[in-house]
């Protein structure tokens, strides 16, 4: 059964994007000739699920990057059309992971976005945190993650630095039930 990995770019003080959203900051580490292990990662996805606006911002791309996975876009707004494969998601989060883990033993891709991440969190959801501290600080912005209401306990399984500076954490997640 795959996981559900939280994969994401971190500056070294929190954010994840610049208070209006932004990630432009990483478009600094695109040129250092290392795709942070992006590919081998994605070899294993089956599925991505994003926030609204995580969605919107991707959008913004001009192509739609996740053409290859099933994505789940969380919101109650319409969606812009593309194809079967983006599909819109109610906030039942836990019965949304249980049919994708039942149809695929691929990994979930979560792309979150703050207040998504704080829901899938607090729902024990999340099974494997694959973050980049990336050597930029930004000051202000959006915060990786936003106040809990929950402890999560989680156990270091790699950690790798990169000649660019950036630093890739991953932690394994111990569920409630484990």
């Amino acid at each position: 059964m795959g996981n559900v990995v939280l994969y994401i770019a971190a500056s070294l003080d929190g954010y994840i994007a610049t208070e209006d959203g932004g990630v432009a900051w990483l478009d600094a580490f695109n040129d250092t000739g290392d795709d942070f292990g992006y590919a081998d990662f994605v070899a294993n996805v089956g599925t991505v699920i994003m926030g609204a606006k995580t969605y919107r911002q991707v959008l913004d791309f001009g192509t739609w990057v996740y053409k290859d996975f099933v994505s789940y876009i969380v919101t109650s707004q319409a969606l812009a059309e593309h194809s079967d494969d983006v599909r819109k998601a109610d906030s039942d989060f836990k019965k949304l992971v249980q049919k994708i883990k039942s149809e695929s033993d691929k990994d979930i891709f979560f792309i979150g976005g703050a207040q998504l991440s704080k829901a899938f969190i607090e729902q024990d959801l999340i099974d494997l945190y694959q973050i980049f501290i990336m050597p930029v600080m930004l000051g202000k912005g959006i915060r990786l993650f936003l106040d809990l209401d929950t402890v999560q306990n989680v156990t270091l399984v790699e950690s790798k630095a990169y000649p660019s500076g950036v630093v890739e954490l991953q932690y394994q997640v111990k569920h409630k039930k484990d």
